[in-house]
C-alpha cells in the first residue's frame, strides 16, 4: 500500500516509531511535526501505516489532542529504551574518537543534599574542565526531566514499594541518608541524652506535605509506635530545604531526609532518628535502554563518594 507521498509502508521503520513517541508525547499532529521539522500529514501518514504494520488501533482523538490506545501505550513502553539506546548512540562513537558532551545535567529534588552535589560537581569539574555543568532543582518530577532529555542525570530518593515500575527510567542505587529531627540548638529536645520517639509529640511540628516520601514515613513509624493521634502540626512544606528554614524560624521542630551537614543547617541542631526510621535509600535515575557515557558515570561516581563518605 502506497501513501501520498509514494513510499509504502511495508517494513516498520524508525522515523514511524520516533514520530508515534512524539505524538504521543504531545498530544498533537501539528506539534510533533513541528518538533520533527516534517508537515502534518506527513506524522499523519506515518501513523496510518504503522497501525497497517500493527493491525490495531494505536492512536485516538481525545478531546482537543490525541492520546494512545490501550495498545498503543503497550507499544510505546516497548519502543522507548530502544529509541533511547539508538539515540545515545552517537555521543557514545563520538567520545570513542575523544569527543566529550558539552553540557551534563543533573536534575534532582533533593535540596538538603546542596552542599554535597555542589562538592561532588566540582570534583569532576576539575577532571573535566571542557564539560559545562547544570545543576537542576525540581520537584518529584526528576523522572521527567530524565524521560524526555531535559536532564542526563536525575538524583532522587528510591521510589517508593507501592509505586510502578517506569518503563522509561531505571533506578540505580547509590546511598543512604538519614532521617533528622532538626530543631533550634537550644531547643530541649537537643540537650536530652535519653531521647525517646514520644517525646516530639510535646513539641509543634514541621513536616512534609502529605504526599512526601518523609512525610509518608513519619507517619508509618508514628502510627507503629501509637503517637500519630498526640502529634502537634505546626506547618507543612513542598521540600526539607522549607522546612529546615522554619524550624530556624521558629516554627517547630522538623523531620527531614539527609546528612545534617553544610549550610542549609547552619544555625541548628540535629539528632538521628535510624534508631526507629532506619535510612532512605537514595539514587540515579536514567533514561531506560540508553547507553552510559563516561563523563555521566564519572559524574555519578563523585556524586555517591561525596554522600558516601560524609
Amino acid at each position: 500500500m502506497r501513501g501520498a507521498s509514494g513510499r509504502t509502508f511495508k517494513d516498520l521503520t524508525l522515523a514511524q516509531l520516533r514520530s508515534f513517541s512524539v505524538v504521543c508525547r504531545l498530544g498533537s499532529y501539528a506539534a510533533a511535526a513541528r518538533e520533527l521539522l516534517l508537515t502534518s500529514p506527513a506524522v499523519w501518514e506515518q501513523m496510518q501505516g504503522l497501525e497497517r504494520h500493527y493491525g490495531c488501533r494505536l492512536l485516538v482523538r481525545r478531546g482537543n489532542g490525541i492520546a494512545a490506545t490501550p495498545e498503543g501505550k503497550q507499544l510505546l513502553d516497548m519502543i522507548r529504551p530502544v529509541l533511547a539506546a539508538i539515540d545515545s548512540t552517537r555521543d557514545v562513537v563520538q567520545q570513542r574518537g575523544g569527543a566529550v558532551p558539552a553540557v551534563l545535567s543533573v536534575a534532582t529534588n533533593l535540596r538538603v543534599l546542596a552542599d554535597e552535589i555542589s562538592q561532588a560537581l566540582r570534583r569532576f569539574q576539575k577532571q573535566h574542565a571542557l564539560v559545562q555543568l547544570r545543576l537542576i532543582f525540581t520537584g518529584n518530577d526528576v523522572d521527567e526531566w530524565i524521560a524526555d532529555g531535559r536532564a542526563d542525570v536525575g538524583l532522587t530518593l528510591e521510589p517508593g514499594p507501592d509505586e510502578p515500575a517506569s518503563a522509561t527510567v531505571a533506578y540505580e542505587a547509590c546511598g543512604e541518608v538519614d532521617y533528622l529531627l532538626v530543631a533550634p540548638r537550644r531547643h530541649p529536645l537537643m540537650r536530652t541524652r535519653s531521647f525517646k520517639l514520644r517525646q516530639i509529640a510535646d513539641h509543634p511540628l514541621v513536616l512534609g506535605i502529605a504526599a512526601s516520601y518523609s512525610r509518608r514515613r513519619v507517619e508509618e513509624v508514628l502510627h507503629r509506635h501509637d503517637l500519630t493521634g498526640n502529634i502537634q502540626l505546626a506547618v507543612e512544606t513542598s521540600s526539607d530545604e522549607y522546612t529546615l528554614t522554619c524550624v530556624r524560624a521558629g516554627l517547630g521542630i522538623g523531620v527531614t531526609v539527609g546528612i545534617g551537614q553544610g549550610q542549609l543547617y547552619r544555625g541548628l541542631a540535629v539528632r538521628t532518628l535510624r534508631r526507629w526510621f532506619g535510612t532512605a535509600r537514595i539514587g540515579f535515575l536514567w533514561k531506560r535502554g540508553a547507553h552510559r557515557l563516561a563523563p555521566q558515570v564519572a559524574l555519578t561516581t563523585a556524586i555517591s563518594q561525596s554522600i558516601v563518605h560524609q
